[in-house]
């Protein structure tokens, strides 16, 4: 009988494969362990007879010699180990409970101590507050004061001017005519020592310039509640346009800001005479007098 090509080809598979399974199996499955294991038995219980009943293992002679033969320890050896253990686990206990409470007393006192330290960092600074408010009043009343004293000085070194007598009783004023009373103008300044051709008349405004006279003066708009002289210090070309002003010049008696720039509004308004020869900026003064009515 013929075979095929496929069917040689399935034939010598399959022998190889037989082949070489038989060799795995006589290199791997057909060797003796070493040293061959030791043969084992059945454990039998213990007893004496191949017959019996009941449930309760009897004790053997032997074994009740032993038992009797073993020291039964004292029952205080048997108790004071654990009373010591207790002691002991009582007594680390106590000292975790203890510590535990230490650190909480500690963190509370810290607490307290910082929030009285701020406590008394927030005192001080409202103490220092609270007399930097109060310094700042005294000065401020200290100034109202002085610059009412002022003003009462000013007002009456005028009315004795007015009357024609001075402080010492005398008929006799200030001046150089030799007539009686004090020379000048009512609402001139009192620090001036001009006797002529300075003053004006009836607004409370003077002026104080060397050689020139007045053609302008405004009187300054009266905002404020307060009282006092405000001198502004001009600078004046040789046409009397008044080119600038300072307010807060020498015989100023008050520091009210509102009174300072309603004297500078009006000086920069001011103008006086043409003069050609006088200094291409002269400086002179204007006084004005700011009085309640």
């Amino acid at each position: 009988m013929t075979t095929t090509k496929e069917q040689r080809f399935s034939i010598i598979s399959t022998l190889l494969f037989l082949v070489a399974l038989t060799g795995l199996l006589l290199f791997f499955g057909f060797t003796a362990p070493f040293p061959p294991p030791v043969e084992e038995g059945i454990l039998i219980n213990f007893g004496t007879t191949e017959t019996g009943s009941g449930e309760i293992e009897p004790l053997v002679a032997e074994a009740i010699q032993e038992l009797e033969e073993v020291p039964i320890p004292p029952k205080a050896s048997i108790t004071e180990p654990i009373k010591n253990d207790e002691k002991a686990e009582e007594v680390v206990t106590q000292d975790f409970e203890q510590t535990a409470v230490i650190e909480e007393k500690k963190r509370q006192e810290k607490k307290e101590k910082e929030a009285l330290e701020q406590k008394k960092i927030e005192e001080e600074i409202a103490r220092k507050q609270q007399e930097e408010i109060e310094k700042n009043k005294r000065e401020e009343e200290e100034r109202i004061q002085k610059e009412e004293q002022q003003l009462k000085s000013i007002k009456d070194r005028g009315k004795n001017a007015f009357a024609g007598k001075n402080p010492d009783g005398g008929t006799n004023g200030e001046g150089v005519n030799g007539g009686v009373g004090n020379q000048g103008d009512p609402n001139g300044d009192v620090n001036s020592k001009n006797r002529t051709g300075g003053p004006t008349g009836g607004d409370g405004v003077s002026f104080s310039l060397a050689g020139r006279s007045s053609k302008f003066l405004p009187k300054p708009e009266y905002l404020s509640k307060s009282e006092g002289k405000v001198v502004v210090e001009v600078t004046v070309d040789q046409d009397g346009n008044v080119i600038k002003a300072t307010p807060g010049g020498k015989g100023t008696t008050t520091s009210d800001r509102t009174l300072h720039q309603a004297a500078e509004k009006a000086a920069l308004k001011a103008t006086f005479d043409v003069n050609k020869n006088a200094p291409p900026q002269q400086v002179g003064t204007i006084t004005y007098f700011f009085i309640l009515q």
